[in-house]
This record gives C-alpha cells, structure tokens and sequence, in this order.
C-alpha cells in the first residue's frame, strides 16, 4: 500500500491479483482509509463504487485468471474523490454497455454501470475499455 496524506489529499495506490478476495480486502481498506482520516460519510458511496469497478476487473476484464492484475488509484482532494480501476483484459464496448437496458429483476449482473452512474458526478472509460475513472464530489 502506498499512502500519501497532506493537507488536503489522501491517496492509495494498489495493485491486486484477479481474485474477489482480493477485493475484499482492499474495500475494507478503503473504508478503513476514509474512516481514519474522518470522512465516514463518504465510506459507503466510495466503498460501493470502488467494488463495482474492481468486481467488474477481476470478473469481466481478467477473467478471474489471478496471473492477472487490477490496479487501484484512489485519491481524496478538497472537493472530488477521483477513483481509477484498470485490469489486463482486452476491454469491451462501453458505449453500447452505457446504452443498454437494465437486465430483469431475475438478473444478478449487469448493473455496474448504473450503481457508478448513481454516484459518480463524471465516469470516464479509456479507449480499450479496460480502465474507467470516476469523479465523486465530496459535498
């Protein structure tokens, strides 16, 4: 982990292994992150949002093929919260992703994009598809 706190940023930068345990694990740190700088209230949209990006790495980009890797770069100014996932897969089509419609009630996937979209004030994605970032104010 590598933590860089000043006067007004905090940031983490991480590197995982393609494994939901992993993600895990590094969600709880960034709760544990935001809590210990107190900034609680952020705790659950950061959280979730950090989840569905780094599930969507691991399950969709790398195939759970743990040889593989999900890089984090979160960090926390005065008024945004800039999130950065990004794996090894070959990417996907994120315009015709964004256009789609929600799945069914019955569907378990498929609402990643949504849940980011709830929170995050601006989603970005590279030209590959295999990395997105998010901007979550912090008012």
């Amino acid at each position: 982990m590598t933590l860089a706190m000043g006067a007004a940023n905090i940031s983490l930068h991480r590197e995982i292994p393609s494994r939901l345990a992993e993600v895990d694990m590094l969600c709880k740190e960034i709760r544990s992150l935001l809590v210990d700088n107190g900034l609680e209230d952020l705790s659950f949209p950061v959280e979730l949002a950090a989840r569905e990006c780094l599930n969507n790495a691991v399950i969709h980009g790398n195939r759970c093929d743990a040889s593989k890797k999900v890089a984090l770069n979160l960090q926390i100014g005065r008024k945004w919260i800039f999130l950065r996932v990004s794996d090894e897969g070959s990417g996907f089509n994120w315009r015709k992703a964004r256009r789609a419609p929600l799945p069914g009630d019955a569907d378990i996937s498929g609402r990643g994009l949504s849940i980011m979209a709830l929170y995050a004030h601006r989603i970005t994605f590279n030209r590959r598809g295999n990395q997105v970032t998010l901007w979550l104010k912090r008012c």
